[in-house]
């Protein structure tokens, strides 16, 4: 029994018939200095309310009329009226109420990680920056231009820890600076610019987030640190220096000592890719977002809500019969490429919904940007079924993370998965050379520890998790880790390849043969991409997934017998045949008392309380301040036991730190939250 009571603070304006009024800012052949410009002054004014949107900026590389179909989906489906500019000193005037001057930076300084890549240094830096001190970041020509003041130093106030306002460089071209030593080569300057931030920049930012490689409007908006480190290999973890190592692990390890008990986030991207197993050894969570216009999305106010997806499956109203159960999935789903950009374009085709599939999607982001969740729960149908990928915390490695952390990410995935209607999971790993590596004393391996990631995802709740790994039996329900795992490996399913259509339905038809009826199949775990595009070899269209499909259903010897389904299908239906579903109401009655610590946590200015009861009970539930002066009571009566929500909303108070109080019958527990505005 699920009981939500909620707080409703913010709504879409459209549900009330008002218009949303916002400036957007045309990029389009906009220079990358005027571009970095408008990241950051969008970073700034986003922070409260969504102000800027950017329009050919900082577009996903995935789909190219991202920025245009957000853009005219803000406008019909959340009725903003945009105003219209394309002049850089047009945009800065509009929003100069906001702005305290500049930070400078040299637009000559050049540096990059692997070929292919050039970013400006000091431009980065100085937009970092500027965000912590709201200054845009300029040239010494750009700051007379657009008249926006200098200084040699600015003040920062520490809006996280309460600390005292610290004085830090205004002009990141000053030569006087140690990384201005022309004595050294680009890269020595770079990282010593770095160096010197961990020391100077770090403590001032937020210390639950932080950002790798090209800076954003979220990395602004939210005050992260941010490094533009690499590798220069994809998945070669030596390939990334032992002087760039050293400053990622200490970040990390202040990170860690900032969130001890709780998950911290990496946003960006990492090369070599399976530094994100490390990064997960610190206790954090990754999250590729390498694109523009998050500040918008995560700012743009909707009506604090559950979502359901249209493909849940009522239990009750299935039962498995003698037939071959197949799934695609599409991959990606942890990035924001995909979820931002429409999963590549793949959800506008005019085939989606004319066969099940599962969408990978990132709960946190989701949880970031409910507007973005709104529109694809709205638009999906019953057949675009929904999953975490690689956990609804992001890409991630629960069964690396410490045990101090444990009970945070298993309280914060619980409520995504709660939040989203979502319980079934698909994870992986890569890519660690020959299957396990030691790098910096942490074990990197190509599998999971079945042992220790079972253990979490029964402690989760999640219905099935599908995986790829090496070391599992392929294409059959795994039972013996606590978890029902549904293992894919060895048979052409992963990242398979698609160019010819009948050679892909072959290979399928083969996998399929090998089952007992009822039997179940991970079909492909594909790159979804939109119509038309120029696709590599593991990619599909919809319109080319139905051809896979109806030359499945053609095979004469198994093709009657064949039924495409969503994930929740899937799940459902195997969990019947192997008896592990039961639908009494008498299941999801918690077995004690508990209340859970609060998600997200920092918060601005929402956030969910959890709570369980085993038992009816009379319940009080109340916020405090640091002095023990109650501040307000959410919860004050007789409850049924159950699992209950409460969003509490703190607009009206003074960022800080606030305790928050369940008392029920015998059970008292105290919980605190931290406020930051």
């Amino acid at each position: 029994m699920i009981r939500y009571i909620f707080i409703f603070s913010l709504f879409v304006a459209q549900l009330h018939g008002q218009t949303y009024k916002a400036v957007l800012y045309n990029g389009t052949g906009a220079g990358s200095q005027e571009k970095l410009l408008a990241m950051t002054l969008a970073g700034i004014v986003n922070r409260d309310s969504a102000r800027l949107y950017l329009l050919n900026v900082y577009e996903t590389w995935s789909y190219n009329q991202t920025d245009e179909k957000w853009r005219d989906i803000y406008r019909s489906y959340g009725n903003v009226q945009f105003d219209s500019v394309q002049i850089v000193s047009q945009l800065i005037d509009k929003f100069r109420e906001y702005i305290q001057g500049g930070i400078s930076y040299d637009p000559n300084r050049y540096y990059s990680n692997f070929s292919g890549q050039n970013f400006r240094w000091q431009a980065e830096q100085a937009a970092m920056i500027g965000g912590l001190c709201n200054r845009l970041p300029v040239t010494s020509a750009m700051a007379t231009l657009y008249n926006l003041p200098l200084s040699d130093s600015v003040l920062i106030t520490d809006s996280f820890n309460d600390d005292s306002p610290v004085w830090v460089t205004g002009k990141v071209d000053n030569p006087t600076h140690p990384w201005n030593n022309t004595s050294l080569n680009e890269e020595a300057r770079y990282l010593t610019l770095l160096n010197w931030g961990v020391q100077n920049i770090l403590p001032l930012c937020n210390p639950s987030k932080f950002y790798i490689r090209e800076i954003t409007d979220w990395t602004v908006s939210q005050k992260m640190f941010q490094v533009n480190l690499a590798g220069t290999d994809g998945l070669d973890l030596n390939s990334m220096s032992v002087s760039k190592a050293d400053i990622l692990e200490n970040v990390l390890t202040y990170l860690n000592t900032k969130n001890s008990d709780r998950i911290f986030h990496i946003y960006g991207w990492i090369q070599p890719e399976p530094m994100t197993q490390w990064f997960a050894f610190f206790g954090s969570s990754f999250h590729e977002t390498l694109l523009g216009n998050l500040s918008f999305h995560s700012s743009f106010q909707v009506e604090q809500q559950y979502f359901i997806p249209k493909s849940k499956v009522d239990p009750d109203t299935v039962e498995p019969d003698n037939k071959y159960y197949i799934i695609f999935i599409g991959s990606e789903g942890d990035a924001a490429n995909w979820v931002v950009g429409f999963q590549s374009g793949a959800w506008f085709s005019a085939d989606r919904g004319k066969v099940p599939v599962g969408w990978g999607w990132n709960l946190h982001l989701f949880d970031e940007c409910p507007f973005l969740a709104k529109y694809y729960y709205d638009t999906g149908t019953q057949n675009d079924g929904f999953l975490s990928v690689t956990s609804p915390l992001g890409y991630a490695y629960p069964d690396l993370w410490s045990g101090a952390v444990l009970q945070n990410a298993i309280d914060t995935t619980k409520y995504l998965m709660n939040r989203f209607g979502v319980d079934n999971i698909y994870g992986y790993k890569h890519y660690a050379g020959a299957g396990m590596m030691t790098y910096r004393g942490k074990t990197i391996s190509n599998s999971f520890n079945f042992q220790k990631y079972g253990q979490f995802q029964k402690a989760i709740d999640a219905k099935l998790t599908m995986l790829f790994d090496p070391q599992l039996p392929t294409q059959i329900p795994i039972t013996g880790y606590q978890a029902l795992m549904f293992n894919h490996t060895g048979d052409g399913s992963f990242y398979g390849t698609a160019t010819n259509l009948t050679e892909m339905a072959n290979r399928i038809i083969t996998n399929i043969k090998k089952q007992t009826k009822p039997g179940f199949l991970i079909a492909g775990y594909q790159r979804f991409r939109q119509d038309n595009a120029s696709i590599s070899s593991a990619d599909i269209t919809m319109p080319r997934l139905i051809q896979v499909v109806n030359l499945i259903k053609a095979d004469p010897i198994v093709g009657m017998d064949v039924e495409v389904v969503t994930p929740e299908m899937f799940s459902v239906l195997m969990r019947k045949k192997l008896g592990l579903l039961n639908t009494r109401e008498d299941e999801n009655i918690p077995v004690g008392f508990a209340l859970h610590q609060n998600y997200p946590n920092p918060f601005n200015p929402e956030t969910v309380i959890r709570y369980q009861l085993p038992v009816s009970s009379k319940v009080t539930l109340g916020i405090y301040d640091i002095l023990g002066k109650e501040v307000t009571k959410l919860v004050d009566k007789e409850q049924e036991a159950g699992r209950y929500q409460v969003t509490f909303d703190a607009s009206k108070l003074a960022s800080g730190v606030y305790i928050c109080r369940i008392i029920a019958g015998d059970f008292v527990k105290t919980i605190k939250m931290s406020l930051v505005k």
